[in-house]
């Protein structure tokens, strides 16, 4: 097992500014304040699984996926902004397939052979559930495209060399480089600030982590107070979380493993979904109930997936 040693003056360094990294681009914060909220997002999902784009089996997947793990990647700007592309379309399957596509038809691909391509800052990849090549706009990120040493195109700030790169918290987004590639994890998304550890090989590493004093994970007691979380993280570091500025509607709550960010409400559990009717799809995100009529979104009823029509609410035709 590793050793750290939480070193608060490096601590102190990087989280009084970012650290200056002349490889990276300058981001793109045009999209900051034109988020889409949870219920647009939940609609573009819908609109988006019924015109067979990477449709899933639960629709909730794809909203906390745009909130969790987009917006930890730093990716939240480009599905932002080809969400609201689905939104305008009204419903046609056409454009909305044309919004993953830059603005043309998505071809159909062989994963096996074909990873995807960059043209300019845009990432062509091969889905493997769908067999289609799909395309995203990295500069709605602030990013650009990159062909990863094992051929596979990402958004990232531009491509680097292991050998050389030294891993940073640039503010509190974590950067490492990996295949070739920085990759980006911001650790805001978490509720925690970016600082260096040090591993017991003398060599610095980035992690999302409290900047607080040394703990044992054994034996300190974590608690809840309001909507803060403080607990002891696996390092050794004592970490507070505001549960309410966490993506969708969180509160800290004590269980059995001790503090957790768990949904606000109470009104069901993550996973909860089906048609109330034959119109109106209803999904729990964050322990509320969200109902949408697939009518008002285009489409003409709302049915389930599976052998008995009881996986997940999913507008069609």
């Amino acid at each position: 097992m590793k050793r750290f040693i939480l070193s608060s003056l490096v601590i102190a360094a990087f989280l009084a500014g970012a650290c200056s990294d002349p490889k990276k681009k300058t981001e793109n914060t045009n999209n900051q304040n034109q988020w889409l909220d949870p219920v647009q997002i939940l609609d573009a999902c819908l609109i988006r699984d019924a015109c067979d784009v990477m449709p899933v089996g639960y629709i909730s997947q794809c909203v906390t996926a745009h909130y969790d793990q987009a917006a930890l990647e730093n990716q939240q700007g480009i599905w932002n902004e080809v969400y609201k592309c689905v939104l305008a379309a009204g419903g046609n399957c056409t454009t909305v397939r044309e919004c993953f596509g830059n603005g043309a038809l998505p071809a159909t691909c062989d994963p096996g052979t074909q990873k995807g391509r960059c043209e300019g800052d845009v990432r062509y990849w091969c889905d493997s559930f769908d067999r289609e090549m799909y395309a995203l706009n990295c500069r709605d990120s602030g990013m650009t495209c990159v062909v990863g040493n094992d051929g596979t195109p990402q958004c990232t700030l531009n491509a680097c060399d292991v050998a050389t790169y030294d891993p940073i918290c640039d503010g509190d987004k974590q950067r490492l480089c990996d295949n070739g590639y920085i990759n980006t994890l911001d650790c805001n998304v978490l509720g925690l600030p970016c600082a260096l550890l040090q591993t017991d090989e003398d060599v610095w590493q980035p992690f999302c982590i409290g900047d607080g004093g040394q703990c044992d994970p054994a034996e300190y007691e974590g608690t809840c107070n309001g909507t803060i979380k403080t607990d002891c993280s696996s390092l050794g570091v004592v970490q507070q979380i505001d549960c309410a500025q966490l993506p969708g509607d969180k509160t800290c709550e004590m269980t059995v493993t001790g503090p957790a960010c768990n949904p606000a409400g109470t009104e069901c559990e993550l996973g909860e979904e089906g048609c109330v009717d034959d119109f109106n799809a209803r999904v729990c995100l964050d322990g509320t109930w969200l109902s949408v009529d697939c009518r008002t979104l285009g489409f003409t009823r709302c049915t389930g997936r599976g052998a008995a029509r009881d996986i997940g609410a999913h507008c069609t035709r």
